[in-house]
């Protein structure tokens, strides 16, 4: 009896000395009339730079867009299987936008001088997602905030800042859409394919590979953290867009160069986002070749980079 007694004993201790790999589910998760407060920043960049050694020149060009929106988020509705309906109000918004000659615009709704602008009409407006635990997006209603500048260059913008697939994009949380619907524990893994975003100069599908990198506990609630490494796949990913456009025959002539990540934390007590962001970095470089080199200072490159930023922030500690 005391030999049996040991050996469960010693399996027990043995049990907790190796560690038990915890399982997880990894969604998001709305509570009725739940309300919360986040931040959403959208940046695309290009740069552009030519090093004429030969002529001891160097041109350099940059260009920017960068949307920033606050938003507090309200529980409308819940359904069975989890999927809620969330009412969006914009509460701040910020949007820069530089060229080839410099800045285009510069709104902010919290400098008192924009308050007038035809832009701080978008404070305040709301619209209707519905959203999965798995971080599905589908808008139900934004036609109020789409029709609320009206006229001019500030509408147009206006519109695609709050257009449907510029929402969906905002509040898809695209490092759960394919982590299923199995419990998960540390160092699982999940991967999409996803197509690169717009204004990339060669258009580009990517695997998203996805990590369960750790889950810790802070006070009472468990907290999950998500990495994101995504590198090109030869297979056209289902959100190409069938206009892309491709570097063709001078492809050849650059030497290319991307880094994508990105992570995820999530409250997995709360079902909440507490920061969310992924970032590509893409590069093309061309440089003489030995034949064709006019200076003994080193070859005349062409580079040219982009750089997209999506992130979202928990911003109140409701």
């Amino acid at each position: 009896m005391k030999t049996g007694i040991i050996s469960c004993a010693a399996v027990l201790v043995l049990s907790f000395l190796s560690g038990c790999q915890q399982r997880v589910e990894v969604a998001l998760k709305f509570q009725p009339e739940g309300e919360s407060s986040y931040r959403a920043v959208t940046e695309s960049g290009k740069d552009y730079s030519f090093v004429e050694l030969s002529k001891n020149k160097n041109t350099e060009n940059h260009t920017l867009a960068r949307a920033e929106v606050a938003f507090a988020q309200k529980t409308e509705s819940i359904d069975k299987d989890g999927v809620a309906v969330l009412n969006i109000t914009v509460t701040e918004l910020k949007y820069l936008s530089s060229g080839l000659k410099g800045t285009i615009m510069d709104f902010d709704s919290s400098r008192e001088k924009d308050k007038s602008e035809p832009l701080a009409g978008l404070i305040g407006q709301s619209y209707k997602i519905k959203i999965t635990p798995c971080g599905r997006v589908e808008v139900v209603d934004a036609k109020a905030i789409q029709s609320a500048v009206k006229g001019g260059s500030a509408s147009k913008l206006a519109q695609r800042l709050f257009g449907d697939d510029e929402i969906q994009k905002r509040h898809s949380v695209l490092a759960l859409i394919d982590a299923g619907k199995d419990l998960h524990s540390k160092g699982d893994s999940w991967s999409t394919l996803a197509a690169s975003p717009p204004g990339m100069l060669q258009a580009k599908s990517y695997e998203k590979q996805y990590m369960l990198q750790n889950v810790k506990t802070k006070g009472y609630q468990q907290i999950a953290v998500i990495t994101m490494n995504a590198v090109p796949s030869s297979k056209r990913a289902p959100d190409m867009p069938s206009d892309s456009k491709d570097m063709g025959l001078f492809a050849k002539m650059f030497e290319n160069s991307d880094t994508y990540n990105g992570e995820l934390v999530l409250n997995l007590s709360t079902g909440q986002i507490i920061h969310y962001q992924e970032t590509l970095k893409a590069e093309w470089v061309a440089a003489e070749s030995p034949e064709e080199q006019k200076s003994d200072k080193g070859p005349d490159t062409l580079a040219m980079g982009f750089t997209h930023l999506y992130s979202i922030e928990k911003i109140d500690d409701k």
